[in-house]
């Protein structure tokens, strides 16, 4: 017993109970720490050193979100185990900023029916966001995390977040009494999760486009609308308004509704688009275009593999006759393909070969006011059977027509933000000294200084 008292009474046993004591309260002090640091909101738990203030929030999105009335859920789409940290900051910023801000991670695997509620035929890249208010949603594609470099995530959060939580319903208009193609419900409810409500327009009667159209829709028209519709519709493109349109085949003009295109200096070419080339149609139907898509920067066509366009007309646009009009080409039957046209009067038949534009978009801003035109030329673009054939391209390229069209104000846009890899350069030598003392002269150091306080207590 005598023993065991001094042994507890000795130096060296109090010595080693200090340094059991002393790392023990090193580790709770870790543990507290990482506990703390993990509770604390990103904004506070990450400093933000980068040049460019690419992991802080910026005054545009603290203004965003300081108007914002309703609760809004950011649905983070990836896969367990490769998640990008750069979003992981960028949403948690935004839930850390406002109470009506919810951040829920999604892997698609898991949970592929939520990702189909709300994405639908839309094809989401790993570490894409989905932006849910109530009935409406806007994607945010990885793809649009960068523009020639610049991380601009935070620019589109800001704009979808601004349309989901608007309390105002935009209202699409469907031309009626001319033989017009029914859109069919899943691409009305489609338009409901982007926020259009879909009603029909009998211009006959109405006398005029309704003050709060969005946008009007002339889905497959078979039949020429008359001069009081020509004029409703003139009055209400020159004044702003949005109008997207899809054509029949057909051997006689629509005079009338040519005067509508011609606003904007489109007119339709002669014949039927055949393809020659068999791999630029399908159903063993050469009048089954698959056309050129002409995607770039272009947020229309932006991700579309294939569209599917049946019995097309060339689309002429003449910059002379509307110089004030920005004409763009979306979809084109290339050179391989040829328009087949009969002369009503003399029966003759001819053939000219393309390229032909089959789906175009215009714009012509007069007195402030920009009016907007686009124009596919075949009544099959909002088939639901057609666009199925190519994976849905039909009906992604109509609903993002009718998001183009009847957009709201832009929100004020976030200053891009760099992200790069900065290296430090030195030379040769300097590198070789700093080497040696981090290397050598540091560990030898330490190990003297240990060495030293060892001997010290053994000689006492």
């Amino acid at each position: 017993m005598n023993w065991f008292k001094k042994y507890f009474d000795s130096d060296h046993y109090q010595s080693g109970l200090r340094v059991v004591a002393i790392c023990t309260l090193a580790v709770v002090l870790t543990l507290g720490v990482n506990l703390l640091s993990g509770a604390l909101p990103t904004k506070i738990a990450n400093i933000d050193v980068s040049s460019d203030k690419v992991y802080s929030i910026s005054k545009e999105s603290e203004e965003t979100l300081k108007v914002l009335d309703k609760p809004v859920t950011l649905y983070y789409v990836c896969e367990a185990g490769s998640e990008y940290h750069n979003t992981e900051v960028v949403l948690n910023l935004y839930a850390d900023a406002s109470k009506r801000i919810t951040v829920e991670k999604v892997d698609p695997a898991f949970d592929p029916a939520l990702v189909t509620k709300y994405a639908g035929n839309t094809t989401l890249a790993n570490n894409s966001v989905i932006v849910v208010c109530e009935n409406r949603r806007q994607v945010v594609q990885f793809s649009d995390y960068y523009t020639s470099g610049s991380f601009v995530l935070e620019d589109f959060i800001n704009s979808a977040i601004a349309y989901v939580g608007s309390n105002q319903l935009r209202v699409a208009y469907a031309l009626t009494g001319h033989e017009e193609r029914k859109i069919h419900a899943s691409t009305a409810a489609y338009m409901g999760l982007d926020g259009f409500a879909l009603e029909e327009l009998n211009l006959m009667e109405a006398g005029a486009v309704p003050g709060d159209a969005s946008l009007v829709i002339i889905n497959g028209i078979a039949r020429d609308i008359t001069e009081k519709e020509t004029a409703a519709l003139l009055k209400y493109l020159g004044e702003g308004g949005g109008l997207l349109l899809s054509t029949d085949y057909t051997a006689a003009p629509m005079k009338n509704l040519e005067r509508v295109t011609g606003y904007f200096g489109a007119s339709l070419g002669q014949g039927l688009i055949m393809e020659s080339d068999p791999a630029r149609y399908t159903d063993n139907n050469p009048a089954y275009l698959l056309p050129t898509i002409y995607s770039g920067d272009y947020t229309l066509t932006k991700g579309i593999n294939y569209m599917l366009l049946p019995n097309t007309m060339p689309i002429l646009f003449e910059e002379s006759a509307s110089p004030e009009t920005m004409f763009t080409n979306l979809l084109e039957a290339p050179e391989s393909a040829f328009s087949v046209s009969t002369n009503i009067f003399t029966g003759e038949t001819g053939t000219e070969y393309g390229p032909w534009t089959v789906g175009a978009s215009f714009e012509k801003e007069e007195y402030g006011a920009a009016g907007k035109l686009i124009w596919v030329t075949s009544k099959y673009l909002a088939d639901v059977t057609v666009s199925e054939a190519v994976g849905g391209g039909n009906i992604t390229f109509f609903l993002n027509s009718v998001c183009w069209l009847g957009e709201d104000e832009p929100v004020e846009s976030v200053h891009a933000k760099k992200i790069s890899t900065q290296y430090l350069d030195m030379p040769d030598s300097v590198r070789d000294v700093w080497s040696v003392i981090l290397i050598g002269v540091v560990p030898l150091t330490a190990l003297s200084l240990g060495a030293a306080v060892c001997i010290r207590r053994r000689k006492r």
